[in-house]
C-alpha cells in the first residue's frame, strides 16, 4: 500500500503544481471584471492543469518505452532538449514582440510550463525512432513484430496526448487576444491570425518529435514485410497473389499502409483546424 501511495504521489502533484500556476495568473490579471476574463481564466487553468498531466503522462509512457526495449536517457536529451529551446523561442518572442507586458508575462509562463512539461513525451518519441532504428531488433520475426506494433501504439498514444495540449494552447492565446482586444490593449491590436502562430510552432514541435518515429518505425515494418513474403524470386501468378495478400495483411498489422499525413491528421486534432484557418486568412476573398 505504501508503494502505491509513493508511486501515485507524482501523478497526482504535477497536475496540482500546474492547477496552482494556473489560478496564479489567472487571479493576479489586472482587470478580472472584464468579460471576456471568465471565457480565458478556464482555458488558461485547462493548459496548466493539462501540462502537468501530460508530464506525468510522458513518465508513465517511459516506462511502457523502456519494458519494450532498453533504451538510455542520454541517448535522447540532447534532441529533446534542442526542440525545447527552440520552441521557447518560437512561442515567446513573437508574443514579446507585441507589447502588453502583463499578458506577455502570463502567457509565456503558460506555454514555458506547457513546453517543459512535454519534455518526457518528446523523450519517449525520440526513444520509440532510436529502438526502431536499433539492429538487430530482435532474434525473430515474431519478437520483431511484436516490438513493432507495441512502438507504433505507443507513438500514436503520445501523438493524441501532445496533440490535445497544442489545441489547447491554440484555444488559450485566441481567448487572450479577445480579453486584451476588448481592453483596448497594444497586444489586443494584433490581428486575430496571430494565433496561428501558436499553433503553428506547436504543431511543427509535435511533428518534430514524431516524424523521425514514425519513419524509422515505417522503415523497419516494410523491411520485415520484405523479409516475410519476398516477391522478387516469385514466378507463379499463384504464389504471388498469395504471398501480396499475406504482405498486405502485415502491413495492415504494422500500419505501415498509412500515410504519414493520415496519421498525424488523426492524432493531432488541431492541425486540419489550422490549415482550414490558415486557407481562409490568407487566401484572397
Amino acid at each position: 500500500m505504501r508503494r502505491r501511495l509513493r508511486a501515485s504521489a507524482p501523478g497526482f502533484a504535477a497536475p496540482v503544481v500546474g492547477f496552482v500556476l494556473g489560478l496564479v495568473l489567472v487571479l493576479t490579471y489586472p482587470d478580472r471584471t472584464a468579460p471576456l476574463w471568465l471565457l480565458w481564466a478556464p482555458l488558461a487553468l485547462a493548459l496548466s492543469t493539462a501540462s502537468g498531466a501530460l508530464f506525468v503522462y510522458g513518465l508513465r509512457r517511459w516506462v511502457d518505452l523502456i519494458a519494450l526495449h532498453p533504451v538510455r536517457v542520454s541517448d535522447v536529451a540532447a534532441p529533446v532538449v534542442a526542440a525545447e529551446a527552440v520552441g521557447v523561442l518560437g512561442i515567446n518572442v513573437p508574443f514579446f514582440l507585441s507589447g502588453a507586458a502583463h499578458a506577455n508575462s502570463r502567457n509565456s509562463v503558460l506555454l514555458t510550463f506547457a513546453l517543459l512539461a512535454g519534455f518526457p513525451a518528446g523523450g519517449v518519441m525520440y526513444g520509440i525512432r532510436q529502438v526502431a532504428s536499433s539492429t538487430p531488433l530482435c532474434r525473430t520475426a515474431g519478437g520483431k513484430l511484436a516490438l513493432l506494433v507495441g512502438l507504433r501504439r505507443l507513438l500514436q498514444r503520445l501523438l493524441a496526448a501532445v496533440g490535445s495540449l497544442v489545441a489547447l494552447v491554440t484555444l488559450q492565446a485566441s481567448a487572450l487576444l479577445a480579453l486584451e482586444r476588448s481592453m483596448n490593449t497594444p497586444f489586443g491590436h494584433r490581428p486575430p491570425q496571430f494565433v496561428l502562430i501558436f499553433g503553428a510552432v506547436g504543431s511543427l514541435l509535435v511533428a518534430q518529435g514524431y516524424v523521425p518515429g514514425w519513419t524509422a518505425l515505417q522503415r523497419e515494418g516494410h523491411r520485415l514485410c520484405d523479409e516475410l513474403f519476398p516477391m522478387g524470386s516469385l514466378d507463379e501468378a499463384s504464389a504471388i497473389l498469395s504471398t501480396a495478400e499475406g504482405r498486405q495483411k502485415l502491413e495492415q498489422v504494422l500500419g505501415v499502409d498509412r500515410s504519414m499525413i493520415t496519421d498525424m491528421q488523426t492524432g493531432l486534432i488541431i492541425l486540419a483546424p489550422l490549415v482550414a484557418s490558415a486557407a481562409a486568412v490568407l487566401l484572397p476573398h
